[in-house]
């Protein structure tokens, strides 16, 4: 899951013309002022309650696809989720730039809370499946009215306080919520890990929604083009990802994954050459292989983490909680990493950013490869935790670096689009690594290699990425000091 603001220049939030803000100059006038306590209250709810559900989701699916009898679809279940993240967020953007993010806020609140529910009652996996494409649709809304709140609500020298405040509502369920999530699976039902999120839902809707109020406008709505390219993409992404997924062991099966799988990559394609940098595809040094390399390092680490509790739970036969711990371990290792790498980034600034993202593969490649041990082979189990610990690390490192790395090449005004761009390619290759795990380790189980095998096949992909992105991120070198571009056709 993402914390990147949406595709919303800051800039935008000074224009006279944007609405009302709260002014500096106010009584009570920090973040946690008496202008401005609710709203940042709400705010930080709001992102807590997605972290909420993002970290306790992880722990609890290999038991739910095991009673949904749906473990062909495991990674679809992901994939689903971040695919309607995608649109989420690029409508709640386009409606808050015209409504304020009031009304966004509150159809993500609705929709996040209703996938929710419709999960937790759910008797089989296309139910489930559409709760997990509302919740990401919703999730992905509240995400964005949040960011756009912080633009709008809170002049330039509180904004940075708040983006950081936001990181760290991520912090307790990150830690905590595998973990949590693991017991209650274990001594409950996996149905109350999406139910149990709904009441804090409430609670943030009851506190954010008034103070958004204020931030109001009534301006029309934008012209669509932007969310009509990404619902293309996010269709394309579904079909392709989705014909991964359909039996092969008959003609018929097979012609009509071929044909879903065609009809996939032609939404797809056109989609990601417009809403993409120029390069992006083959990682043209600059801009383009900053916003590729956050594609691999999201497509290595996500790709691993989602098949962690499957595979210790099938193979070492860790509980649910046992399993949610070792995620806990790789949200520790980012966490501590994060501080690092920002106390390495105030000594040496952009010089070392590049250097920083190729030791951070390495170190994820490392932590990959120690899960891939901890969990296939007769060694210890622990050694899979301390894979995830070490993998942690490895994105906590890169993952920052990356984002001051493309914002530093973005063109004065556009850093806006180019954080829309570094969203777009997180969440595809999130989608992308999830979903075609879940294919992967369906087709190397169904041909009798059992889960051992299937994971390992599944481990083996998510390795290889991680280690090629040690050579994409050499690519960032190259361009230091030069003029960045922004070309759209990522080909």
């Amino acid at each position: 899951m993402t914390t990147d603001p949406p595709d919303t220049p800051a800039s935008d939030a000074r224009r006279a013309d944007d609405g009302p803000t709260f002014r500096d100059g106010e009584p009570g006038h920090g973040v946690f002022g008496r202008e401005r306590r609710a709203l940042t209250f709400g705010v930080l709810l709001a992102v807590a309650s997605f972290a909420a559900e993002g970290m306790g989701v992880v722990p609890a699916l290999p038991t739910v696809v095991r009673e949904l009898g749906g473990m062909s679809l495991f990674g679809l279940a992901f994939s689903t989720f971040m695919l309607a993240w995608l649109l989420g967020t690029v409508a709640a953007g386009q409606l808050a730039d015209a409504r304020g993010p009031g009304q966004a806020m509150a159809a993500g609140l609705s929709g996040f809370g209703a996938g929710l529910l419709l999960a937790a009652a759910a008797r089989g996996m296309p139910l489930f499946l559409a709760g997990r494409a509302l919740q990401g649709a919703g999730g992905g809304a509240m995400l964005a009215a949040a960011y756009v709140a912080v633009a709008r609500g809170y002049p330039d020298a509180l904004r940075a306080r708040m983006m950081a405040l936001t990181s760290s509502a991520w912090i307790v369920p990150a830690v905590c919520g595998p973990a949590l999530s693991g017991y209650v699976v274990q001594r409950a039902s996996w149905r109350l890990v999406f139910v149990g999120v709904v009441p804090l839902l409430v609670v943030t809707a009851l506190v954010v929604l008034p103070p958004m109020r204020a931030l109001a406008l009534h301006k029309p709505l934008g012209d669509g083009v932007r969310l009509r390219k990404a619902a293309r993409l996010a269709a394309g992404a579904g079909l392709l990802l989705g014909s991964a997924a359909l039996r092969r062991d008959t003609w018929p099966w097979l012609g009509g994954a071929l044909a879903t799988g065609a009809l996939g990559f032609a939404l797809l394609a056109p989609a990601l050459r417009a809403l993409l940098p120029a390069g992006a595809l083959t990682a043209r040094p600059g801009l383009p292989a900053g916003i590729a390399v956050r594609g691999v390092l999201a497509f290595a680490y996500f790709g691993t983490e989602a098949f962690v509790p499957l595979g210790a739970s099938e193979l070492r036969g860790a509980s649910p909680t046992r399993a949610g711990l070792v995620l806990s371990a790789a949200s520790l290792g980012w966490i501590a990493a994060s501080w690092v790498q920002d106390r390495q980034e105030s000594r040496t600034g952009a010089s070392g950013r590049a250097a920083r993202v190729q030791r951070g593969f390495g170190v994820l490649t490392l932590g990959i490869a120690l899960v891939a041990v901890g969990l296939l082979s007769s060694l210890p189990a622990a050694l899979a935790g301390v894979g995830c610990l070490i993998a942690g690390a490895g994105i906590g490192t890169t993952y920052g670096a990356t984002t001051l790395y493309c914002i530093a090449e973005a063109p004065p005004g556009r850093e806006g689009e180019v954080s829309g761009q570094l969203q777009l390619a997180e969440a595809l290759c999130t989608a992308a690594a999830t979903g075609l795990g879940g294919a992967v380790y369906a087709a190397v189980e169904h041909q009798g290699h059992g889960p051992r095998g299937a994971l390992a096949a599944v481990l083996a992909l998510t390795l290889a990425v991680s280690a090629l992105g040690i050579a994409v991120a050499a690519r960032l070198r190259a361009r230091r000091g030069s003029t960045p571009t922004t070309n759209k056709g990522a080909a």
